[in-house]
Order: structure tokens, then C-alpha cells, then sequence
């Protein structure tokens, strides 16, 4: 069954390289088993939704448990889908700027821990429609 897949964490030590290598291994990884998907971070807080089958992504967040860049981490959604939403990233990365801020309304001064678990989805939704993803 599809499934989506979507939680929050605290990087321990922020960084452009820690976020670079990040994206790099889940891009290879995700592609193999055929996870899809959004990663956003900002001010040293991840938000990441994955998208594909159930067991795959048991397997992607068992690692991602396991990352000693993570801290704090929660699953703040998970639930079978009819259809994937980011169907043609493996995964990409937000670059946060004042569109993304326009995009998230009053929910951008809260920062990412500051979205409630049911806005999560409907988040990623509004941010999809920005230029601002980049799955280079």
C-alpha cells in the first residue's frame, strides 16, 4: 500500500554540509526502493515528507531514527494515500525565502515545530506550488 510519512527533528550540529549529505544519500537511497518526497530546513529544524510504499518507508525512517544528525526526532503523520503529491522528487530541498513565508502565512513565524501535525500535509501542499525546490 502507498503510504505517506511525515516528521519533524532537531539537528544536533546545523549545517549547509550535514544538510548537503543529507540530501545526497537519501536521493541515491530513495530512488532504489522508490520513496518520494520533500525535505524543508530552517533554523536548525528538519521537516521531511516521505511517500511510497509501507515497507520502504519503515525502512528509510528506521535509518533516519538511527542518523547521529538527528535529535528529538517525531512522526507527526502517517497514513495510506490514494496518490503520491511529489511524484517526481526523490527528494527535494526547500530554499526557504519570502515566498515560502507568503505560502506558509501565519504559520512561517512558527517555524517548523511550530506547524500542528494536522497543518503538515496541507503545509507541504502550499510550499509544492513555490519556485523554490531545488532537487539538484
Amino acid at each position: 500500500m502507498l503510504a505517506r510519512l511525515i516528521y519533524r527533528s532537531v539537528s544536533k550540529q546545523p549545517s549547509e554540509a550535514d544538510v548537503a549529505d543529507i540530501l545526497t544519500a537519501s536521493r541515491r537511497k530513495n530512488r532504489m526502493v522508490g520513496i518520494t518526497g520533500a525535505l524543508c530546513h530552517l533554523r536548525g529544524a528538519y521537516m521531511q515528507y516521505l511517500e511510497g510504499d509501507e515497507a520502504a518507508i519503515e525502512c528509510v525512517m528506521a535509518a533516519i531514527a538511527e542518523d547521529p544528525r538527528h535529535c528529538s526526532l517525531s512522526v507527526i503523520e502517517y497514513r495510506l494515500i490514494a496518490a503520491r503529491a511529489f511524484s517526481q522528487w526523490s527528494m527535494a530541498l526547500l530554499a526557504w525565502d519570502l515566498e515560502v513565508d507568503a505560502a506558509l502565512g501565519p504559520l512561517a513565524d512558527m517555524g517548523l515545530f511550530g506547524i500542528p501535525p494536522d497543518q503538515a500535509a496541507p503545509a507541504f501542499r502550499s510550499l509544492s506550488k513555490t519556485s523554490r525546490w531545488s532537487e539538484l
